[in-house]
Parts: C-alpha cells; structure tokens; sequence
C-alpha cells in the first residue's frame, strides 16, 4: 500500500513539474532579454563578450554577403563569379537561420541591419557591373571572411560556453569555404587578403602569403578553378557539413 501511494505521489509530481521542464533552452532565452555587458552564468557555461559578438558578426555578415550573392547573379560577367556568390547566398541563408536559433537560446540580441562599412561595400559593389563588379566581389568579401575567421579561431579556442563552441566549429567550416571559393575565382589580389578597410579607405598593407601566394589558387578565372581549388572546395564543404550536423543534434542540458 505504501509503495502505491509513493509512486502515485511521484506521478503527481512528475505531472506538474514536467511543463516547467520541458524546454530549459526556451526559458533560459525568456529571461535573458538584452546584451549585457558582462559574462552571463547559462545551462551550457559562461557567456562572454567575445562569444556574443562572434554570434552577433555572424549574423552582419549575412546582411550583407546574402544580398551581395544575390546581386552577382546578374551583375557579374564571370559565370564563376555567380556560381560563387550563389553558393555563398545558399549558405547564408542557413547559416542566418541557425545563428537565429543560437541567439534566441542564448538570449542574444541580434541587429537587423548591416554595419555602416558592410552598407558602404553594398554600395560600392551595386554600383558596378562586369568585370568591375567580380574584382571588386571576390576582393571585398575574401577580406571580410579573412577577418572573421581569425575572430571565429579565437573564441573557438577559449570559449567555455558549449554552444558557442558548436556554433563557432560550424561557422570556422563554412568561412573556410568560402575563403577557397572566393579565392577560386582567380580574382583575388593583395586586397583581399589583407584586413578589410571601409570604402575609400587605403588599402591595409598586403600579407605576406598573398605575395608568395601558390600558383595552384591563382590561376586566371578564364581557365577555370584548378583542380586543387576544387578539391579544398568539396572537403571545406564536407567539413562544414559535419560541423552543421554537429551544432544541430539534440543537446541535453548538464
């Protein structure tokens, strides 16, 4: 009879606390409106400064790059070119779905519109056409995924916060492919490889590598991709593909 009544009294208990279990992620999200300033305390470790503006820099890039992809689709004479920025455009467009979804459970807020350099390079690249418009594409967006990628390797690397960590692995793949893809155009000069500067603003002073840069991921648009560049594209896209998956698994709560 004792046992009865215990299981029965766990049953009512399991009943009511279960609704207030049911999503931690969701109401973890409810109670952190805003971007605060300093670490925040969640279900999956400390969120930083550095792990929110890397969730936030995600989400820019695709305010621009998305559009920018689109428009090479007619404003661009390369048919590189616009398989480069079509390819670009399709993994924004999920990538700005998942970079939604990170935010919303960790309770980020997220802007709804470009930088003013990101709105000053739309400008820029709207108001070309042809061959100036694929130098000024492949040139404009290999600096900027030149930049974030070294933000996304250094919160990658100290990020104690589970999903930042998962989010940061998916994103590295998918900037390392389109670095290659941008770089397969046969465009990409000094520019490009340096630290992306605002419109009309001088040049940062080229890498070293892009000086020295290997035959094999320069070879003229007129001649196509080279086989290396096709075989980094497909593992950089096998590799994000995996990091995708990965970040979008169920997670269980600690």
């Amino acid at each position: 009879m004792r046992r009865k009544v215990f299981a029965a009294v766990l049953t009512g208990l399991w009943l009511l606390l279960a609704p207030a279990t049911a999503s931690a992620q969701e109401q973890f999200a409810q109670q952190q409106p805003g971007t605060p300033e300093g670490p925040t305390t969640t279900p999956f470790g400390p969120l930083t400064a550095a792990d929110r503006d890397l969730v936030i820099k995600v989400k820019q890039a695709g305010l621009w790059e998305m559009p920018m992809g689109e428009a090479a689709q007619t404003r661009a004479a390369s048919p590189r070119v616009k398989e480069v920025g079509r390819l670009i455009m399709l993994d924004h467009e999920f990538l700005d779905e998942l970079t939604d979804d990170k935010a919303a459970v960790l309770g980020i807020e997220l802007p709804a519109v470009a930088s003013q350099d990101q709105q000053g390079w739309m400008a820029e690249l709207t108001s070309k056409t042809g061959a100036d418009f694929d130098r000024a594409f492949a040139n404009r967006l290999r600096a900027a995924h030149g930049k974030v990628f070294s933000t996304i390797a250094k919160v990658r690397a100290s990020t104690t916060n589970d999903v930042v960590r998962e989010f940061a692995q998916a994103g590295n793949s998918f900037v390392m492919k389109h670095m290659t893809l941008l770089e397969s155009t046969g465009l990409v000069d000094q520019t490009g490889f340096g630290d992306p500067v605002p419109v009309g603003g001088a040049p940062a002073a080229a890498q070293a590598a892009a000086v020295s840069a290997s035959p094999e991921l320069v070879a003229s648009s007129s001649d196509g991709p080279s086989p290396v560049v096709v075989a980094l594209v497909c593992l950089a896209g096998v590799a994000a593909t995996f990091g995708v998956l990965r970040v979008l698994r169920p997670r269980q709560l600690k």
